[in-house]
């Protein structure tokens, strides 16, 4: 099973900043079951769409630390306490996951106590806890990787990659079908309707796909068969692997030959 990426936020301005945040990554990578990201390294555009974006995409759960960035003054003349930019922006990402995927991602926030909480911040509900010293933030840590809440089989890019590219084309465009209707409890003769009017799949080749596909993509845990003598099968996405089948189905070419 693979280890659950945790997605570290923490901010890189001082050595202290950066010294907090690799001892996170280390406690985190100490935990079984757990693997971080930290991008303290990442300096350039190609660096943040290829390492940081991906692992957003990627990870289970996220760890966010907000230090004071200073004082900003509001139109109605009250002040308030920012942190990172860049982490703003980092928790807008995880809550539109959040929100597309339907599922909570869990999110693990300190901050220091002049911290204002503004835009994505305040509507994920991160109820962050306050910084009092680094010992007490990674026994608090300790206790979150080991909390139930956080439990369940771990998900990530490869391993689906792994399902996705062992998939027949048939199998992709069943997917497909699948998820043009909608994704949950959609009825087989939906599907086989879409591979012929969108697909140009003919009526034997569809029956033929539909013997052995649908059993193969239940095997692989990417979709639930939910048999229905009366009206007819159905079939829904996993919740488990839904986002990333979403995502490939996105740039499959239907017609291709």
């Amino acid at each position: 099973m693979a280890d659950r990426l945790v997605f570290v936020s923490c901010g890189q301005r001082t050595r202290d900043e950066k010294s907090l945040g690799r001892r996170i990554k280390t406690v985190i990578d100490a935990t079984a079951g757990y693997e971080a990201y930290y991008a303290e390294d990442v300096q350039d555009l190609s660096g943040l769409s290829e390492h940081v974006f991906d692992a957003l995409r990627r990870c289970s759960c996220a760890v966010v630390v907000l230090h004071d960035r200073g004082h900003v003054q509001l139109d109605d003349g009250h002040e308030v306490v920012r942190s990172s930019v860049w982490i703003n922006q980092e928790i807008a990402i995880l809550a539109y996951r959040q929100f597309f995927e339907t599922r909570r991602i869990p999110i693990l926030a300190f901050k220091e106590p002049s911290v204002s909480l503004e835009g994505a911040m305040s509507a994920f509900i991160l109820n962050p806890r306050p910084i009092h010293d680094e010992a007490s933030l990674m026994s608090e840590l300790k206790d979150w990787l080991q909390g139930s809440a956080l439990m369940g089989p771990a998900c990530d890019a490869d391993t689906f990659d792994s399902k996705w590219s062992s998939l027949t084309r048939e199998e992709k465009l069943i997917l497909a079908g699948l998820v043009a209707e909608g994704g949950i409890r959609v009825k087989e003769t939906a599907i086989k309707q879409f591979l012929r009017h969108h697909a140009g799949i003919d009526s034997q080749r569809i029956h033929l796909s539909f013997l052995t596909g649908r059993s193969d993509l239940s095997s692989k845990g990417l979709v639930e068969l939910h048999p229905n003598v009366h009206s007819g099968n159905e079939m829904s996405l996993h919740p488990t692997w839904e986002w990333y089948v979403r995502h490939a189905v996105s740039m499959l070419k239907l017609n291709e030959s």
